[in-house]
């Protein structure tokens, strides 16, 4: 995401109330998949009356208050549950950033009139969990304004947590490194810890993580501040899922699995264009960046493919055979299943695609798929299900409609199997060695087989 210059707001001070198997973590939470709503997707788009203020104006107390009361009363039953406020909560209008007097993110006042405790009161009265966000790094603006006292932590400024020589940090270069090896160091994030667990936080989104991000050397190596973070919300006493991003570095999946539940492997979802995505740019991409991390996904972590835009076809940007395509990707690999679309603006297709149930639960049985042969435009996808069937899914990712296939041997087991559709909720017959499909572009067909 793109952040901008930063400010100090200084106002009242804001008091908070290597390769591992998937069974490394031992997390009580992150068992499934973790499904709801994101802001991101609608901030950092064109799209006509989204951001009337500019950009990434759309975020707001108002808008993210009418979009987990769209959640509760169309998604919630099917099991989407965190509403997750992204970046720029703590920014004016023009994107400068304000801070407390402890060197914190402070709620803009204009954004976020009642304050951030407020908004997750809100969420939690709906029976839904509420996100927040935040970014690695002391924020440059907290240090180049003042030594601020660290909350809770008597004799520790913010110039003590930081390197001397200010290095800087983050996928925008625009925190300082902090220095673990400093006392201070862990009790500033302490302090942020304690104050996003006073408000009621149940998830935070880490962004601009490294190694990954598009950085790479030890001044981007953040793994110590992950930990950092995992350690200050473990002595809180409160569950909070971590979510890492983007575009972590795979060599590093031992560290993200065991202080996170969740890791971006890819960049933005987004297209920062009149829609809300392209297929282009940048959905297409998912299916061969994704293959290498499946293996490491399971409960208490996985692999987070980014916002699933496919609710509105005017603002997503996609073909329903795109939509389809992008759901069911997400859904087979048991990737989070989290909309940035406007939920009181679904289309028939949207509420289609986000809430069929044995779709959902393809997702949350958390078996995630894999491509029979890696790359190409026609993919073939199958995971074994919990009951002894399997999902296939046939991908045809050309400029063209093409014949897709699947084997039966390459699932291990031969002979007639029975098919069905899973999204036209019809079965097919029996097939003798395997399946065929003319697949329209860009298309898909889900399958159960047994």
């Amino acid at each position: 995401m793109l952040k901008r210059s930063l400010t100090v707001l200084l106002g009242a001070m804001l008091t908070a109330t290597a390769a591992v198997p998937a069974s490394a973590s031992p997390d009580r939470w992150g068992e499934a998949p973790y499904m709801g709503w994101s802001s991101w997707s609608m901030q950092s788009s064109k799209y006509p009356g989204l951001n009337d203020k500019g950009s990434y104006s759309y975020l707001t107390e108002a808008n993210v208050l009418k979009q987990a009361d769209a959640v509760a009363a169309n998604l919630k039953r099917y099991g989407y549950q965190y509403i997750n406020i992204d970046a720029g909560w703590w920014a004016d209008w023009s994107w400068n950033f304000g801070y407390d007097r402890n060197g914190r993110p402070a709620p803009n006042p204009e954004r976020f009139p009642h304050g951030m405790k407020y908004v997750a009161d809100h969420i939690h009265r709906e029976g839904l969990k509420a996100g927040i966000y935040i970014p690695v790094g002391l924020a440059k603006a907290v240090y180049d304004n003042g030594d601020f006292p660290v909350a809770g932590a008597p004799g520790c400024g913010t110039h003590d947590v930081v390197y001397p020589d200010l290095r800087t940090t983050n996928g925008w270069d625009s925190s300082y490194k902090i220095d673990f090896s400093k006392p201070c160091a862990q009790k500033y994030i302490d302090s942020i810890a304690s104050m996003f667990a006073g408000w009621g936080y149940d998830f935070l989104k880490i962004d601009g993580v490294g190694p990954g991000s598009w950085k790479s050397g030890p001044q981007y190596d953040n793994r110590d501040e992950i930990a950092a973070y995992d350690k200050s919300f473990r002595k809180t006493g409160r569950d909070v899922h971590i979510e890492l991003s983007w575009a972590l570095d795979i060599d590093y999946i031992a560290d993200w699995r065991k202080h996170s539940q969740g890791w971006r492997i890819d960049t933005d979802v987004e297209c920062y264009c009149d829609s809300l995505v392209t297929w282009d740019n940048s959905v297409k991409g998912r299916w061969n960046d994704l293959p290498a991390w499946l293996r490491y996904s399971g409960p208490g972590g996985w692999h987070d493919l980014d916002s699933l835009d496919v609710g509105n076809a005017k603002m997503d940007g996609i073909t329903p055979d795109e939509r389809y395509s992008y759901m069911t990707l997400w859904a087979i690999t048991s990737a989070p299943l989290y909309t940035g679309d406007d939920v009181t603006q679904l289309d028939d297709l949207g509420r289609k695609l986000l809430t069929n149930r044995e779709v959902i639960a393809i997702d949350q049985q958390g078996r995630p798929a894999k491509p029979v042969r890696a790359g190409g435009d026609q993919q073939v996808w199958w995971t074994r299900n919990r009951d002894g069937s399997y999902t296939v899914a046939l991908f045809n990712l050309g400029p063209a409609a093409a014949t897709v296939r699947a084997n039966w041997s390459d699932f291990g087991f031969g002979g007639r199997k029975q098919v069905r559709d899973v999204w036209a909720d019809r079965d097919l017959g029996r097939f003798t060695d395997g399946y065929q499909a003319t697949i329209p572009s860009h298309g898909t067909q889900l399958l159960k087989v047994w």
